[in-house]
């Protein structure tokens, strides 16, 4: 029982255990840390094409200035296209020696179809060349051999049909088949498919990795383990000066509490840093503060709660208003045609109407489970008032450079609903696919009918929702990862969709997985008559 006691918590000896233990972890730290940066280092002196191809993303889009090159230092590489056309050079040396007929002499960089060369001495002392094109395969990993050619010192062909039309090869020839560029450098083609269908061929030259420059290298960076020296004594050095403050400073938090009790204040008592001889004076002043502590937190709540409609009033304003702020700054700029002018001006009203309303429905939110909230329901089509909806915002969609394809049938859908509450609905839904889907998105609408109910999907091909946060997506206040948001926002949009769907006696669900072709699925039933509660 001693024993345990001096290894409490609040101990002497357990925060001198802490502290080693934080030391070891330190030095472990800076010995990862010196290894991370020689790795490091490493890489960056002798890149490959593996380096590059880590911009795979910017090679596809033809985007190469996004390729930062001073992580392929004393590299070059060319592109060209499936018409052999060269679309880019790093170097204009390579551009010069290199050339679009000399691809086929190129090595590929995964190995499955290869050159290998052999150097043979007859009996006579004469020095020929032995020219084999294999083929490897990954899947059994056995090579096939395709075909051969032997050459003589002057690389003239002796015998093999490896090169057809050819009785010589040049000195250049021979050595981009060997894998070199300039003798100096090595040389290899990767072959790709852009973004837009077509071919490319990449080439890549990186000098020659020999045991001299590698040992160079390795002396250099093995320098960094001289500069961790100082550093980690500096840091054991600090963490010995706060090691030794914390002891001083054991027992001053009672202290500090005491002082602010006087005062009217709450201050917690960090019984952590206290010895396990002050704990029952801690405990006892602790009860104290009790009531008082629940105070405060009862009047933390209140004033978040008002924080809260306060920071979900500007969220949801937020897209209404910069569609008013881009029009009327495009009319008062003059850039506006004049036949075009009574269109942004029935925008700019009709956005202003909706934001009046939005503010409205915010702050009806605190009262929708309120007996006394009435329901304005009426009878109406539902496919004319998707449709209306989707018109209007049609050119809120084509300026943000989303797609639009609605599935709405021709006939009329009957029911009973809220058309505000409805389009409200429909303004969050789409508000959020517009707000964190890039652009080139697609919306899908699509409405359907059974004899009892209606069936509406909302979805779109954008960036999608994790199934991990389905279960908290509807749950008011929700921000974060947790509701399709930056961080930004109250997250009482999805809340206050949900809480229609409610007052309209139907359902909402995130459809996990979605149907192909969607990322994001809601699918939204109501029921063609309400029921009398």
């Amino acid at each position: 029982m001693k024993t345990n006691k001096l290894f409490s918590r609040r101990s002497f000896l357990r925060t001198c255990i802490t502290y080693f233990l934080l030391c070891s972890l330190l030095v472990f730290a800076v010995s990862a840390l010196s290894n991370t940066l020689v790795a490091v280092r490493l890489d960056r002196a002798f890149p490959t094409i593996d380096t590059l191809l880590q911009y795979e993303d910017a090679l596809a889009r033809d985007d190469f200035a996004a390729i930062p090159h001073r992580r392929l230092q004393n590299c070059a590489f060319l592109v060209f296209d499936e018409r052999d056309h060269l679309l880019y050079a790093s170097d204009n040396a390579l551009k010069e020696y290199i050339h679009a007929e000399d691809l086929w002499m190129i090595n590929t960089a995964d190995g499955n179809l290869y050159y290998s060369v052999s150097q043979m001495t007859d009996q006579s002392g004469s020095e020929s060349y032995y020219i084999a094109l294999n083929r490897y395969h990954e899947d059994t990993g056995m090579t096939e051999f395709i075909d051969y050619c032997i050459v003589d010192s002057s690389y003239t062909i002796l015998e093999g049909s490896l090169f057809p039309g050819l009785d010589r090869l040049t000195q250049r020839q021979f050595e981009l088949l060997q894998g070199t560029y300039r003798s100096g450098w090595d040389i290899v083609k990767y072959e790709y498919r852009a973004t837009s269908g077509e071919y490319r061929t990449l080439v890549f030259v990186s000098p020659l990795l020999t045991g001299e420059n590698y040992l160079n290298m390795l002396e250099d960076t093995n320098r960094l383990w001289l500069l961790s020296v100082p550093a980690l004594l500096t840091a054991v050095f600090l963490l010995a000066l706060f090691f030794s403050r914390k002891i001083r400073r054991s027992i001053r938090p009672l202290n500090e509490a005491i002082v602010a009790y006087g005062e009217g204040r709450r201050v917690e008592v960090a019984q952590d840093k206290l010895p396990r001889e002050f704990q029952y004076v801690t405990d006892s002043f602790t009860q104290l503060l009790d009531q008082l502590e629940r105070a405060r937190i009862e009047k933390e709540q209140a004033d978040k709660a008002k924080q809260r409609v306060i920071a979900d009033l500007s969220h949801d304003l937020k897209t209404p208003l910069t569609v008013i702020q881009g029009y009327a700054q495009a009319l008062a700029d003059g850039i506006v045609p004049e036949d075009k002018q009574k269109r942004y001006l029935e925008t700019i009203c009709s956005k202003a109407a909706a934001s009046t309303d939005l503010m409205d429905t915010l702050f009806a939110y605190a009262r929708l489970d309120h007996p006394d909230y009435t329901l304005h329901a009426e009878a109406l089509d539902l496919c004319e008032l998707v449709k209306a909806y989707l018109a209007e915002k049609y050119t809120e969609l084509e300026a943000a450079g989303f797609a639009l394809e609605p599935d709405l049938p021709d006939q009329q859908i009957s029911c009973q609903a809220d058309p505000k509450l409805l389009r409200r609905l429909f303004e969050n839904l789409t508000g959020n696919a517009l707000k964190y889907n890039p652009r080139g998105t697609t919306l899908f609408f699509s409405l359907r009918e059974t004899p009892d109910t209606i069936r509406l999907t909302i979805a779109d091909n954008g960036v999608g929702i994790p199934p991990a946060i389905a279960d908290t997506l509807f749950e008011p206040f929700v921000i974060g990862n947790q509701a399709r948001t930056t961080g930004c926002g109250t997250g009482l949009g999805m809340a206050i969709v949900k809480r229609i769907i409610e007052l309209h006696q139907g359902a909402i669900r995130l459809v996990l997985p979605p149907q192909e072709g969607y990322k994001t699925e809601f699918e939204i039933t109501l029921p063609r008559q309400l029921r009398d509660e």
